[in-house]
């Protein structure tokens, strides 16, 4: 799977926002092929808001890409004036919860993306932590949803991960966990803490 990866400037109304994207980006990303999944949050400071896209491949996922570009171009530029920063890559572990232990589908989740630096090539050591360790630790984890981890594409150095809760307590508790394993398993590789965003989405779907 790929996923792409977008954050842009909010100036205007977080829940104007949201209302647009649910209204429009999420119709245009379902209808198209290869689709996975959608969500967006906004930051807990409120200026700035994240999107994730997950789509089957490269391909199918930067054709969604630019048709999303072009509808917040000509409809969304009065609350996000400014370029967005995207990231994308072809995923290297993927998982989510078995489709009958979800909940509401229309309960909101709690998001943490981790963007790890420092580890020039640690490839293979951290893709070893992840599948013996981290991986297990965050889907056997009350209140699992979903989690994606890739490189970017842009920058191979640069490691991102994505996870997904049913609240914010239990994606915390997580996220300290992984924390901990990642510190304790790589630390002798010069090991650096995660850049880490987080937020409730106010966007979410699924096929």
């Amino acid at each position: 799977m790929y996923v792409v990866i977008r954050r842009t400037g909010l100036t205007g109304s977080p829940e104007e926002a949201a209302r647009r994207a649910r209204a429009h980006i999420v119709p245009l990303l379902r209808g198209r092929l290869g689709f996975r999944g959608y969500c967006a949050f906004v930051t807990e400071q409120g200026d700035s808001a994240y999107s994730v896209s997950i789509f089957d491949d490269k391909g199918t996922a930067m054709d969604a890409h630019r048709c999303v570009r072009q509808w917040i171009d000509a409809n969304m530029r009065d609350l996000m004036p400014d370029e967005p920063e995207v990231v994308g890559g072809e995923t290297v572990f993927d998982s989510i919860a078995h489709p009958q232990e979800q909940k509401d589908p229309q309960q909101a989740l709690f998001v943490v993306i981790r963007s790890y630096r420092g580890l020039p090539g640690q490839t293979e050591a951290m893709h070893s932590v992840v599948s013996q360790y981290t991986l297990p630790a965050i889907t056997n984890a009350p209140g699992f949803r979903g989690f994606y981890a890739f490189r970017d594409e842009a920058d191979p150095d640069r490691a991102i991960s994505i996870t997904l809760f049913d609240t914010h307590e239990e994606a915390m508790r997580a996220h300290e966990q992984v924390v901990g394993i990642m510190r304790e398993r790589l630390g002798e590789m010069a090991y650096q803490p995660p850049r880490t965003v987080m937020g409730e989405t106010v966007v979410l779907a699924t096929v």
